[in-house]
């Protein structure tokens, strides 16, 4: 969380003159119900600790600190925790259900269920104003139903109580039908709508807004819409709240897909692309500690104290990397195009045009933090929870379902994705791909890449990659900007004791970014354009998995990025991880109900095949 705006006009109006953001406020998860509901300012300290279960690094940092985007396989066929195989990480799918990430899942998730619930029984009692306590009371019912939804996405049925207990076990009740806990999900959040701020009056991402509601509405009626319930006329309200995103205007994409990621770690909001996103802060020296672990767990190998150490635990899959197209800028920010050589140093060392297999993800990277000095295991950056485009592309995927065909307004709203993706309106045309016609002789070490012509706004730039003293691969370190479609851009090497390598190369053209008449060809073409493009634009947002899972075809990915493994020239220790992620079968599409929990309450029954 960021300490760097004061006097946000949403606190103003909800907390009166304080200089403190709302979420600074100290979280306090159980006070005693009686004493602690009294005023505005305990009703504050309250409802900050109901945000706190996002990002709480106590108890195996079961959300979004960590453990989410780790070891839960939420990056689905994106990526894959990189160590082991292991026996209690949940990704890895050797896990059973005494695995304490999913305990700690279950118990975060129900905590978060049970303090809501706590604050919606006593939030009548308070003195305080009645406009700020209704504003409350949209978040709070958002919350809980947020809450839910995480509850059904990953364990299917489950206990659904609206009421709080003395701890949050809610033991002795059963499991309500995955139907009816989308019935009340969706009854609260709609209620919230109605109740919160909007974004602007909001003005950063780390509160719930409405266009938070409507946005997370449009994923919550997807899920419903898709495996396994298949209520297709769920459909029609996704692409409605998903419109209802676009419609107000208050919403628009960033120019540049890394200044989004750059922002996060640099303490800057921009709530017109990045609606809703947990908020970490600082180095863990302060109070609170809401410093993160966003760019260490995930993140780009390092040691180094001014880059910022990393364990860097996922690497995104060969999968992911070929989807990409030439041009497209997503790429080299989602997937590292470098690794840190030695991990001590600063040094950028690029990966060969055929090392695609072990590339750490790159969305989260310490290199851009600004509060210093870093700490050596914690971060303050934040995680995206919704993105406006991801709002565009559940528009376009409702709309498509609904019609049984691509609409124009559906493609635009894929195109907007992808022309930002190429970068048409920063950079105008850039080097797209440069390729060895002839791979010479005799070099003894890597040539210099000259590139000339073109009359750009900015040259590119690139390094060669020689084997058996021939230049094999010409990779590009920087494709420059606004290349003129004439002359020719012409490539030569000079330096590394070789002759004779040649090279050609071409640019983009205006129309690169957008979907194809294939892709748009008819109903089932343009869905799964929508579900490439979905892992393109939001790879290592904890999205992937639950995609997969609700267009029916979890195991089966899984099982081909596996087998694309075992039969690449990937390393031995990436093979390992594969094996153990072809082990997947259908009971892996929910989470088998913690083993303690079982324990506790005799009513529970375990999903199908724990």
């Amino acid at each position: 969380m960021k300490k760097s705006k004061c006097l946000l006009v949403v606190f103003l109006f909800l907390a009166g003159s304080s200089c403190t953001k709302f979420l600074d406020t100290k979280p306090e998860d159980f006070l005693s119900p009686e004493y602690y509901y009294n005023n505005e300012n305990q009703v504050n300290t309250a409802l900050a600790g109901i945000y706190n279960k996002l990002s709480d690094t106590r108890e195996g940092a079961p959300l979004y600190s960590s453990a989410y985007f780790t070891f839960m396989g939420t990056e689905g066929d994106d990526g894959f925790y990189r160590k082991g195989p292991e026996r209690n990480v949940p990704g890895q799918f050797l896990y059973n259900a005494s695995a304490p990430h999913i305990a700690n899942l279950w118990r975060v998730l129900y905590e978060g269920v049970n303090l809501a619930n706590v604050m919606l029984e006593k939030l009548d009692g308070a003195d305080m104003d009645n406009a700020k306590r209704e504003i409350v009371r949209g978040e709070t019912l958002f919350l809980r139903a947020y809450y839910y939804f995480l509850l059904v996405s990953n364990f299917g049925d489950v206990p659904l109580t609206l009421q709080s207990t003395v701890t949050p076990d809610f033991n002795g009740i059963e499991r309500t039908t995955t139907k009816t806990v989308y019935a009340q999900i969706t009854k609260d959040m709609e209620q919230a709508y109605d109740l919160v701020p909007t974004a602007t009056v909001v003005g950063y991402g780390g509160r719930v807004n409405k266009s938070a509601v409507a946005g997370v509405l449009a994923r919550v009626y997807l899920y419903w819409a898709g495996e396994p319930i298949k209520d297709i006329s769920k459909y029609q309200n996704a692409r409605d709240w998903a419109y209802e995103v676009i419609r107000y205007g208050e919403h628009a994409l960033n120019t540049s897909f890394e200044q989004v990621f750059i922002n996060y770690a640099a303490d800057k909001y921009d709530v017109k692309e990045s609606i809703w996103e947990v908020e970490f802060y600082g180095n863990r020296t302060d109070r609170p500690r809401q410093a993160g672990m966003v760019g260490n767990y995930i993140g780009i190998v390092s040691s180094n104290d001014s880059i910022g150490r990393s364990n860097g635990n996922v690497w995104a899959s060969g999968r992911l990397f070929q989807l990409y197209q030439p041009g497209d800028l997503r790429r080299d920010w989602t997937i590292a195009p470098y690794l840190y050589s030695p991990a001590t140093s600063t040094n950028k060392s690029f990966y060969g045009a055929t090392d695609i297999w072990t590339r750490y993800a790159g969305k989260y990277r310490r290199e851009y933090e600004t509060f210093l000095p870093k700490s050596v295991g914690y971060t303050p950056i934040n995680f995206p929870l919704l993105r406006y485009s991801d709002v565009l592309l559940m528009f376009a995927e409702a709309e498509n379902q609904i019609h049984g065909a691509p609409t124009r307004d559906a493609i635009s709203a894929v195109n907007r994705v992808r022309q930002r993706a190429y970068g048409s309106s920063l950079y105008g045309n850039r080097l797209q791909t440069i390729t060895v016609v002839n791979s010479g002789s005799g070099y003894t070490s890597a040539p210099v890449v000259n590139i000339a012509g073109g009359n750009p706004a900015v040259p590119a730039t690139a390094t060669a990659t020689i084997s058996g003293g021939r230049v094999t691969t010409v990779t590009i370190t920087n494709p420059g900007s606004f290349y003129k479609t004439t002359p020719e851009v012409q490539i030569s090497f000079t330096g590394g004791g070789g002759t004779g390598a040649t090279a050609t190369a071409i640019i983009t053209s205006p129309g690169d970014a957008d979907l194809t008449s294939d892709d748009i060809s008819d109903q089932l073409s343009f869905l799964l354009a929508i579900q490439d493009e979905r892992s393109r634009e939001l790879a290592f947002e904890c999205l992937r998995k639950y995609d997969l899972v609700r267009w029916g075809i979890y195991v089966s990915s899984m099982k081909a990025m596996a087998n694309s493994y075992l039969s690449s020239s990937a390393s031995s220790q990436a093979k390992n991880v594969a094996t153990a992620l072809g082990s997947i079968d259908s009971r892996h599409l929910l989470f088998p109900i913690p083993t303690h929990e079982m324990s506790l309450n005799r009513k529970l029954v375990q999903n199908p095949g724990w």
